[in-house]
């Protein structure tokens, strides 16, 4: 067990890891420029390697070292399913959506939110640009409180009650903030690349350590003794359509999304799918299941089942603590960052733009969306710390399949040439209201299926019933989106948004020149 020393030593190193990732962001922020596009998404100039670790840590966050190991503990074979499932669904999703968002932004344009994109291909239609981003906005608001949640837990539990949850909380809230506020896109970038490495490190020497202190026959025993460990206790149909519904919903999460916009080279697309699937693989099966079924028997009836990851770093050599408790400070960090940052250039760019209808400067937009990081991350950490009960678990629940409604319209517009905004507008509103009515009336889904998919389904039967009844898209929109580029080499759009829009430029001049 970990003595006090080593709990204070520990303490110390993670300290260190907090003002390292301020000083990522110090470096972040030299690199950055006064723009909108160059603070939220880096002008597109993040490399593949960068692109892909901050994948692995902006994807799954606070569930690595706490949901993974609680969901194997206390639903065995059935969640391990469930969740390593997602790997198969989510890299062709990130590639197919993600290469195709990626390309039009290398066209010379200014894309900082999903909805600069779709109301690009539709028409610059205010309702769609507002609906958008209110689906974004709401349920991650959400979302990252329990991000916030699992950073005052992660470091309650290891520090054994001497610092609380709150406290907690507050202290990694406010760190993240100022990194957020210096960085932008890249200090987030850098942070998250860290943090990648960190949970790696972390989760491998974890498993090793049990591993090494577990006899073999333990494993034998949870197999004979507890049912659900090797048999399936979910509904094989609700268990698949969830994970499909997952992974589906992943490659359009807003703020996974602006991590096609920030890519350099189109290797990242590919790095974004690859870094997702080996994470849901390694991350959170292979390692959780090793830890958790050993806990099985080590920790028997745990009330919350979301600790067994953390009641084993407990029980590891002091020297080795320090640096796993900033690994799970890690994990928790690494996807509320992300979240936060996309929030204030959805609500600036999205929200108050388009409302107040003011054509403001670079500057002073860039100025709103850090302020208004900053606002939605109070907001969250506030609600982390309030017991708000049916409330944040309804948003939660919500969280996963709300954003599963973006998938019919982000495919429409790549691939369905009759697709419109009004189609896209009714298409959204009304999946929003089905998957609301079986959520809050906790009505039941028919014949057991993910609560996403009566919404999923709705959406896309409205969009394209809404579509055809309604007036044909902009048939330039429509060869720029769906036609062109088929058989260009994707390699050819590689560069920064200025580089990208310098070329473009240059194309245009030479087409005026030979006409």
């Amino acid at each position: 067990m970990v003595t006090t020393t080593w709990m204070y030593i520990g303490l110390a190193v993670t300290a260190l890891y907090l003002i390292v990732l301020l000083g990522l962001a110090e470096y972040g922020s030299r690199l950055t420029e006064l723009s909108v596009s160059d603070y939220f998404v880096a002008s597109g100039s993040l490399s593949s390697f960068v692109v892909f670790l901050t994948m692995i840590a902006s994807a799954f966050s606070a569930f690595t070292f706490l949901g993974g190991g609680g969901i194997a503990y206390s639903s065995g074979i059935s969640g391990i399913v469930l969740v390593g499932a997602v790997a198969f669904i989510d890299l062709p999703a990130l590639v197919i959506i993600g290469e195709r968002v990626w390309r039009m932004s290398k066209r010379g344009n200014d894309y900082v939110t999903p909805a600069d994109l779709l109301c690009d291909r539709f028409g610059d239609s205010s309702s769609l640009r507002v609906l958008i981003a209110l689906i974004s906005i709401g349920f991650t608001i959400f979302y990252v409180t329990i991000q916030f949640t699992g950073m005052g837990l992660v470091l309650n539990v290891l520090t054994e009650g001497l610092i609380s949850r709150q406290l907690a909380a507050v202290i990694i809230g406010v760190v993240m903030a100022v990194y957020i506020a210096i960085g932008g896109m890249r200090g987030v970038a850098y942070s998250d690349a860290l943090q990648a490495v960190l949970i790696w490190v972390g989760l491998i020497v974890v498993s090793a350590y049990v591993l090494w202190t577990t006899p073999t026959s333990v494993y034998a025993r949870v197999s004979e003794t507890v049912d659900y460990a090797n048999q399936l206790t979910m509904d094989p149909l609700y268990l698949y359509t969830a994970a499909v519904g997952f992974g589906l919903s992943q490659s359009v999460w807003p703020f996974i999304w602006q991590r096609y916009y920030s890519a350099k080279r189109v290797s990242g697309l590919w790095g974004m799918g690859f870094g997702s699937s080996l994470a849901a693989i390694g991350l959170l099966t292979f390692f959780p299941m090793i830890i958790a079924y050993a806990g099985l028997v080590a920790f028997p009836e745990l009330s919350n089942p979301d600790t067994v990851i953390l009641r084993y770093i407990l029980e590891m050599p002091g020297p080795l603590f320090g640096v796993l408790m900033a690994a799970a400070v890690a994990a928790a960090m690494s996807t509320a960052d992300s979240m936060i940052l996309m929030m204030g250039s959805i609500g600036a760019r999205d929200v108050y733009s388009e409302l107040v209808g003011t054509s403001y400067s670079e500057k002073t937009l860039s100025r709103y969306s850090k302020v208004l990081s900053g606002i939605f991350g109070v907001v969250a950490l506030g609600i982390s710390l309030l017991d708000l009960g049916l409330l944040v678990e309804i948003a939660i629940d919500l969280a996963v399949p709300g954003y599963a409604l973006l998938v019919p319209p982000a495919l429409a517009a790549f691939f369905w040439p009759r697709a419109n905004w009004q189609g896209s507008v009714a298409g959204l509103t009304t999946g929003l209201i089905v998957l609301l009515y079986y959520n809050v009336a906790d009505a039941a889904v028919p014949l057991g299926l993910w609560i996403g998919v009566p919404g999923l389904v709705v959406c896309t039967v409205v969009m394209i019933g809404v579509s055809l009844a309604t007036e044909k898209p902009d048939s330039e929109r429509v060869q720029e989106f769906v036609y062109d580029f088929r058989d260009r080499d994707l390699s050819d759009l590689e560069g920064t948004y200025q580089e990208r829009r310098e070329e473009v430029s240059g194309e245009g001049r030479e087409e005026v020149s030979g006409d």
